[in-house]
């Protein structure tokens, strides 16, 4: 039987994910394992790779609360497990199925994870859209009912027996803005018991001021099922409640008191990531053509121009390459195309073949997003997928959120210290979600570690390019294997499905 490969990291600065203070230590990592942290380097020789990590920061791997990289881009990273766009930003571990899952049942996707060897590890949320119109069409029925209910619990207890962390919900919309509290509590009640997660993109995050009700909601739910409760890409959307964190603050404050668990993740930039044409809601019909309706959907477009605080904070993201609205605001697309910002999207929809186009909505105060971030109650996420260059518009938070973060707002805007940054992209999201054994930098541990240059560590997409590389994460390991060397992709596939124990 051979020997585990056996990799010593040498006289870097240590930052261990539990918010301790730095210290200069080595970590000798064993197979895919943390064999010891100390001052190793007299006493172990017989290593196989030694990294000299003098005057880089070692941490544990960043652990994504937020991802999509289980669908978004045909088949996602079962088709793509080299997913550099992640990887190289320092994510060892998704947690991905959010925004209500699209993916149902887990197993064969955990199961598809393993065989396709990707570069980071996997971990899943149970999907509350898909179990609970399984449990409808079980029941026979077409709205909610006790006996629906009781199916969809049982179908979620079902996805956590199978290694799911928690449920994942998204009452927005129409549709979805019918389902009742009490269902989204009796989904939560199935995985309370495993102390797993109800995390939520809740029914508004600003764009009709019910922002507070939304997020009292997940906190109701969490007091009432057990569950963790989790707000997804915490924001306050549109230029009306900019500067009002404080009342959103203080429902997290309250939650706290009363004993429930409440958190959130956050990605540090002011603009969302929407389709282009969610600008008509309710009117993306062929009907719009004519003139009585366009002109209602254009004071639809004027309305959401306006919570956005102008047709500047509104920049197309193309679909097709050398489209000469790309990186334009609505308003140079206006310019281009002889209209009125409003009159834009309407004749765009109604144009054939009609235009492939996305946008990102400056919908958020940079104030209010630096706010949220110094909070104990939120973490470090993304809220990504897996990106490959020439496959179409990327928002820059698929490639350079952790090196934004460190970057950024601890080395250039001093937000807070290094270590609770970090703390709050490992330890607290392991804690949240209940991811055992990952998220710090502790002997027994799974050796899921990022080596990162303090002093260069910085993202570099934009608006107008979302696939400029990070610069400064040096090295990183997953599960004990080099997938990151020199701030090169390695790319040889150590991550795993990680379920819940």
């Amino acid at each position: 039987m051979s020997r585990a490969i056996r990799i010593l990291i040498r006289g870097g600065t240590v930052v261990d994910g539990s918010g301790c203070a730095p210290v200069v230590a080595d970590i000798l990592v064993e197979g895919d394992r943390i064999a010891d942290v100390g001052q190793l380097a007299g006493s172990v020789t017989d290593v196989d790779t030694a990294i000299d990590a003098t005057g880089l920061v070692v941490c544990p791997g960043f652990i994504d609360p937020h991802n999509h990289a289980d669908s978004e881009i045909e088949g996602g990273i079962l088709k793509h497990p080299l997913a550099d766009n992640l990887v190289r930003q320092g994510i060892t571990t998704l947690v991905c199925n959010q925004c209500g899952g699209s993916t149902y049942p887990v197993a064969p996707l955990l199961d598809g994870v393993d065989a396709a060897r990707p570069v980071t590890n996997v971990a899943m949320l149970a999907s509350h859209s898909h179990t609970r119109w399984r449990a409808m069409k079980q029941a026979g029925v077409t709205t909610p009912c006790l006996e629906a209910w009781a199916i969809m619990r049982d179908l979620i207890r079902d996805e956590m027996e199978a290694g799911a962390f928690g449920v994942t919900s998204c009452p927005l919309g129409a549709t979805q803005e019918r389902i009742p509290t009490a269902e989204l509590v009796e989904a939560a009640r199935a995985v309370g018991p495993y102390g797993g997660v109800y995390a939520s993109h809740i029914r508004d995050e600003g764009e009709t001021g019910r922002h507070l009700e939304a997020i009292e909601e997940v906190r109701t739910i969490a007091r009432e099922s057990g569950a963790h409760g989790h707000v997804s890409h915490l924001k306050l959307w549109g230029h009306f409640n900019w500067g009002k964190t404080e009342p959103v603050l203080t429902i997290f404050d309250r939650a706290k008191a009363e004993g429930t668990v409440l958190a959130a993740d956050q990605y540090p930039y002011i603009g969302g990531y929407r389709g282009f044409y969610s600008l008509l809601w309710d009117h993306q019909t062929p009907e719009i053509a004519d003139p009585a309706r366009r002109r209602a959907a254009e004071a639809e477009v004027r309305r959401q121009l306006d919570l956005l605080g102008g047709p500047d904070r509104l920049i197309i993201s193309s679909h097709e390459i050398g489209d000469p609205l790309d990186g334009k605001t609505i308003g140079e697309a206006g310019s281009i195309l002889g209209l009125a910002p409003e009159a834009v999207v309407p004749e765009l929809y109604l144009r054939k073949p009609q235009p492939r186009l996305s946008a990102f909505f400056l919908a958020m105060q940079e104030e209010d997003v630096r706010v949220f971030m110094t909070s104990e109650y939120t973490m470090a996420g993304t809220d990504s997928h897996v990106r490959v260059p020439g496959s179409g518009a990327s928002h820059p938070r698929n490639i350079g959120v952790y090196p934004r973060l460190l970057g950024r707002y601890v080395r250039e805007a001093k937000i807070m210290p290094l270590e609770r940054m970090i703390q709050r992209m490992t330890a607290r999201v392991a804690d949240q979600f209940g991811i055992k054994q990952r998220g710090r930098l502790e002997k027994g541990y799974f050796a899921d570690i990022v080596v990162f240059n303090p002093a260069t560590v910085i993202d570099r997409s934009t608006w107008q390019d979302g696939y400029r590389y990070p610069d400064g994460i040096v090295w990183v390991l997953v599960n004990g294997g080099i997938e990151v060397a020199g701030e090169k992709l390695v790319g040889k596939g150590y991550g795993c499905a990680i379920r819940r124990r």
